[in-house]
């Protein structure tokens, strides 16, 4: 077989080409039966596998038929006849059954050397006679059937050619199949037919010709030819080399082994020195001029124009110009559509160009390139490469340009490509020697490599620059040490050190000149107000400088405002909050994209701020805004506290699954990031979530969620501690434990008025403190929290809040046995919550007053609250209201029980057994075994006979 790029690799296995082997299969049968000539063209891109396949299909050929390769040679185009030479003469071994012999053999030499050189070929006619005389003894050859491949006719030389159109003319009279292998765009001359007819379907049975063309193989093709490739890395391969089986094969790495070097991450890799010798033969010959064009194109590495191309092989742009369309017909490079530029036919091929140039031109051809593109003011994107490869030379000469091009290229890509944004600052700042010199000029590279790593949620790192740098600036007017102390300070926020980061804000405020701009000091004064709010101590004003400054404008000062409005709103100056969210919201809202898009942490508390209002309209409009603007900008910095933010929403919406999705993402950024106390907040805001949701197995995740959260955010003093605290109160209260849910709340509320908590949420602890008093039997102090609710409702004036103190009267007197008296008041609640948008606690305030109607003998108002309530509760996603809406208005140790338990009692009473429960609820019967062990303690009672008695006398809902 021909050396070729499509045999570069080491496998023997041939994959794919079944339809085109069956046409090389009828076109045999064809010659065969009809006793005359066909002719075969297999064609495709050079390392489409064209030798390769050929060789297949002469393998598969019937064994009666000879056949005989011959192949071209770029360094042969000079012999005459050369491929029929090659084919026929003793030199070729000779196949199956192909009896040429010596007389034949010497005859094809005598007819050859009959060909007069180039200068003296005057005479068409005895050009004619020489071509019959071959034609005479290829059909003697061919006289018991004869397959004659001709490969690579691309580099066939003019005689062999001329021969070919005189036997396309004048066909052989005997069974001879006639398959000429070339690249159709490096022909110099075409053959004289080109495609079969329309009409001529590829498995009808060919007439005189044939036109193979081999497509690319498919990535589960390219999967059976390299079964024991990584899936990853074969899909990189795929992509680099397109299917193409040559290129895949002269990929750096062997691809048939499992310890292949993966292509995608090794830039410096080299191709193997087989696949460079077999591609070097295409531009060996070249003269000086294309050759340098061909080598500088390699180094560009972009679709390129003559004038780049003539400033980096330094010849003049005619000349370059020339060589670049030169080198298109021989289908080294190919023009771009739609522009003047080239490009490498294959990038595999400019890869090979490259190693195949000598590394000190590389070098000046790589600074010429650099030059010449600055020049013509390429982006910086563009030029990063060759900065990168200059500076991973030894000679520090073009250190300074390149570190402005890495730089610039670094603020160009930073919010598409981080990733490489961050990579090209560290190759910068290894570039500036830590001298005087240059030491204004690292703390810059320094501070921007600080800002994006910390964007890209890389806070460890992020934090060690700033803390090493920061220090190092000094004071000045335009404010540069105020803003890289404000991100110092976020940082240190986002890592949990709130007395730190609200430290040194402080420092640097007091410090800050008369003479700096206002946008420094908004993030300093910014930073101070967040830390004191996730610290659990709100700052009630600001430095004196700007506290109630209403001057400036933008995105900084609009999240000042916001910052100021929710730590109003956390204290209960609602008024206050109001008016600062709306000044904040006006600015945003006026703002494009493009000034909010660096800015997460206003919008973030923009949308807390409507929450705790209950403008969730509003809040979900700027969290859903700032969700998109990171997630473009690829800023996990942000991204966590939006993603915390949305979620509180969709759970006060009482869409539970999308507040567990929400959380669980924000959970996986958090440890992304390594934020303990954002991986608290989110496992918190899940297991609520959870809890609510109520399913067979909820209970116990959401316990389990809760507690992990409140392992992490041990400090109840904070924000994240006291969220973690009420949340497990809530899931424990709900699986039955209402002691540790009173315990959890009094402690994070710090005494009896709660008053370390939220002020605008307080009305909602206070209601889950008097359901735990229900569940516990504690009459006296679920009235007491119940009115202490009404009480920090009636202060706060927000619907939803007041919706909790109402609900939780409105239970006290269910609970008495007061049914009638407790109407006005669930009914009210439920109202309440509508209109602050609580659609979770409003289809639990209707399954109340449903069981409350029922119980005053009102069926006409109960079922209709039923039914609403049911349907709430399909849209929300719980199944915690037909569980209350089974149970009976009871005696205390009913209340006792929680919704599953009671559910659970219900199953056994029917005569259910342990593992029946546990498949219909989807839980283990260990589970129900436990539960029943609670129901027994709590109904009083020792065995399943004296339950199923208990159910009995209380269970009314079917009656």
């Amino acid at each position: 077989m021909t050396t070729g790029l499509e045999n570069a690799s080491k496998d023997p296995r041939f994959v794919g080409r079944r339809p085109q082997l069956a046409r090389i299969e009828r076109a045999q049968a064809t010659v065969l039966s009809r006793g005359r000539q066909m002719v075969c063209e297999v064609v495709g891109e050079p390392g489409i596998g064209k030798t390769r396949f050929v060789h297949e299909a002469l393998r598969q050929s019937a064994p009666t038929v000879g056949w005989a390769i011959g192949t071209c040679s770029p360094d042969e185009r000079g012999v005459p006849f050369h491929v029929f030479r090659h084919a026929l003469t003793e030199g070729q071994s000779l196949r199956r059954g192909l009896r040429a012999g010596r007389s034949l053999g010497e005859t094809w030499a005598e007819s050859a050397a009959a060909v007069p050189p180039a200068p003296a070929r005057a005479s068409d006619a005895r050009r004619f006679r020489t071509y019959q005389l071959a034609r005479r003894l290829i059909g003697l050859a061919a006289r018991d059937g004869l397959v004659l491949v001709l490969d690579d006719l691309h580099w066939a030389d003019a005689s062999s050619a001329g021969l070919i159109t005189h036997l396309l003319r004048y066909p052989v009279p005997a069974p001879l199949l006639l398959v000429l292998v070339y690249r159709p765009r490096q022909m110099a001359t075409p053959m004289p037919f080109g495609p079969p007819d329309p009409g001529e379907h590829a498995d009808a049975t060919p007439t005189s010709h044939d036109r193979i063309e081999l497509r690319p193989l498919g990535l589960a093709e390219v999967a059976l030819l390299h079964p024991y490739v990584d899936q990853v890395e074969l899909r990189a391969r795929y992509d680099v080399s397109g299917g193409n089986p040559g290129y895949l094969a002269a990929l750096p790495g062997d691809p048939t082994s499992n310890g292949a070097e993966p292509v995608r991450a090794a830039p410096g890799a080299r191709l193997s020195d087989a696949a460079v010798a077999v591609l070097r033969r295409e531009w060996a010959g070249l003269p000086p001029v294309e050759l340098a064009c061909l080598r500088a194109g390699a180094i560009v590495d972009v679709p390129f124009a003559a004038d780049l191309l003539a400033e980096v092989a330094q010849v003049p742009v005619a000349l370059a110009a020339e060589a670049g369309w030169r080198l298109a017909r021989l289908d080294l490079i190919r023009r771009v559509p739609g522009s003047g530029r080239f490009a490498f036919r294959h990038p595999v091929l400019r890869m090979a160009v490259a190693q195949d140039t000598d590394p000190a031109w590389q070098v000046e051809a790589c600074a010429r390139a650099l030059g010449a593109l600055v020049d013509l003011g390429a982006p910086p994107a563009d030029l990063a490469r060759y900065a990168e490869r200059l500076l991973a030379l030894p000679n520090g000469r073009w250190a300074d340009r390149c570190v402005n091009v890495l730089c610039r290229a670094a603020q160009e890509v930073r919010r598409e490509t981080p990733d490489l944004a961050i990579r090209w600052l560290r190759l910068a700042l290894r570039a500036l020697r830590p001298t005087a010199g240059l030491a204004q000029r690292r703390q810059d590279v320094s501070l921007a490599l600080a800002q994006i790593t910390g964007e890209a949620g890389d806070l460890a790192e992020s934090r060690a620059l700033l803390q090493e740098i920061v220090p190092l600036f000094p004071a000045d007017p335009q404010g540069r040490r105020a803003q890289a102390v404000a991100l110092w300070a976020r940082v240190e926020r986002l890592l949990g050190n709130y007395a730190e980061a609200a430290a040194i804000s402080r420092r640097e405020l007091a410090a800050l000149p008369a003479a700096a701009g206002p946008a420094g000091g908004y993030r300093l004064a910014t930073e101070i107000g967040v830390a004191g709010i996730m610290a659990g101590r709100p700052v009630a004003g600001l430095p004196d400088g700007l506290n109630g400054d209403l001057g400036g404008s933008g995105a900084d000062r609009a999240g000042l405002l916001a910052v100021r409005g929710l730590a109003a709103a956390h204290d209960g100056a609602l008024d206050d909050a109001r008016g600062l969210l709306d000044a904040g919201a006006r600015i945003v809202d006026a703002l494009p994209d493009t000034d909010v898009r660096d800015h997460p942490d206003c919008l973030t508390a923009l949308g807390l701020t409507e929450l705790y209002l209950e403008r969730q309209a509003d809040a979900v409009r700027h969290l859903d805004r700032g969700v998109t603007l990171v997630r473009a900008s690829h800023r996990d910095d942000g991204l966590c506290q939006l993603l915390l933010g949305r979620s509180q929403v969709a759970y006060h919406g009482g869409q539970l699954n999308s507040a567990i999705a929400l959380a669980t993402e924000a959970g996986i950024v958090a440890r992304r990031i390594g934020s303990h106390d954002l991986l608290s907040f989110a496992l918190a805001f899940e297991a609520e979530a959870t809890a609510w949701r109520g399913g067979p197995r909820d209970d116990d995740r959401a316990v389990a969620l809760a507690r992990s959260a409140a392992g992490i955010a041990t400090d109840l003093a904070t924000w994240c501690g006291r969220t973690a605290a009420t949340a497990l109160a809530t899931a424990a209260l709900l699986s039955g434990d209402p002691a540790t849910c009173a315990e959890l709340v009094r402690s994070a509320g710090g005494d009896s008025r709660l008053s370390r908590l939220q002020t605008t949420l307080r009305p909602r602890w206070f209601e889950l403190l008097c359901a735990a008093a229900l569940a516990a039997g504690e009459l006296a102090d679920a009235e007491r929290q119940a009115r202490l609710a009404m009480a920090e409702a009636e202060q706060v004036g927000l619907p939803g809040q007041r919706g909790f103190a109402e609900s939780a009267y409105g239970e006290v007197l269910l609970a008495r046995g007061e049914a009638a008296a407790a109407l006005p008041h669930l009914e009210t609640a439920a109202d309440l919550f509508r209109a602050g948008g609580m659609v979770l606690r409003r289809s639990l305030a209707l399954a109340s007053l449903a069981r409350a109607a029922e119980a005053a003998d009102q069926t006409g108002p109960a079922a209709r609250a039923r039914r609403r309530a049911l349907e709430l509760a399909g849209w929300c996603g719980t199944e915690r209201v037909a569980l209350r809406l089974a149970r009976p208005v009871g005696p205390r140790e009913v209340a006792a029980l929680t919704d599953r338990e009671w559910h659970i009692a219900r199953l056994a009473a029917t005569g259910a057994t342990s593992r029946l429960i546990g498949r219909q609820l989807s839980i283990s019967p260990r589970t129900v075994e436990a539960h029943l062990t609670r129901i027994y303690r709590k109904a009083g009672v020792a065995s399943r006979s004296a339950l199923v008695a208990w159910v009995a006398r209380l269970d009314d809902t079917d009656r």
